[in-house]
């Protein structure tokens, strides 16, 4: 079943993005609070194909993984369910009537201003929930702004890069 390939597919890209967070990403702190999310790919490039329930039991899960493994109890889980939630929303807003049956988003099925709007749009609501969890109670609301802002901008460029490059090697691979 096709179906069930892409969800194990994508369970697979989870593990692997859930252990480059843990391992790698999560140890950047650039300026004592710049910390990429890059994570939150998986769920920003959900094909619309899957149920919501499927979608929204991804995310949480994607999250829960994270936060196993640092010191954020149920932070990201709460944050990556919220993106999964309004990803759908979100998509709309970037990609045309016509063109939204069985799309996965990307650089080049949604070119490129509309993926990066997209994909900064879905990185702010995630940080900005993420960072106000993180946060309470907020004492500094200039310190919470900056964290969303420049967290976000390092993971949508993270995103943006490595879609670039996947999606370039890709192509290649199936050219040849």
């Amino acid at each position: 079943n096709m179906g069930s390939l892409s969800v194990f597919k994508k369970i697979g890209q989870i593990i692997l993005l859930v252990a480059l967070q843990v391992l790698i990403l999560n140890k950047i702190n650039l300026f004592g609070y710049v910390t990429p999310l890059l994570y939150i790919w998986s769920i920003v490039k959900i094909e619309n194909t899957y149920s919501r329930n499927t979608l929204l039991l991804l995310a949480f899960f994607t999250g829960l993984a994270v936060d196993m493994f640092t010191s954020t109890p149920g932070m990201n889980a709460a944050a990556v369910t919220l993106l999964a939630f309004v990803q759908p929303y979100l998509l709309k807003l970037f990609v045309s009537y016509d063109r939204r049956e069985q799309m996965t988003p990307g650089i080049y099925s949604m070119k490129r201003g509309p993926f990066i709007g997209y994909v900064s749009l879905c990185a702010v609501v995630h940080h900005l929930f993420y960072f106000i969890l993180k946060s309470i109670p907020v004492a500094d609301w200039s310190m919470l702004i900056s964290k969303v802002v420049f967290s976000a901008t390092l993971t949508v460029l993270l995103i943006v890069v490595i879609e670039v490059s996947f999606v370039k090697n890709a192509n290649k691979r199936s050219r040849r």
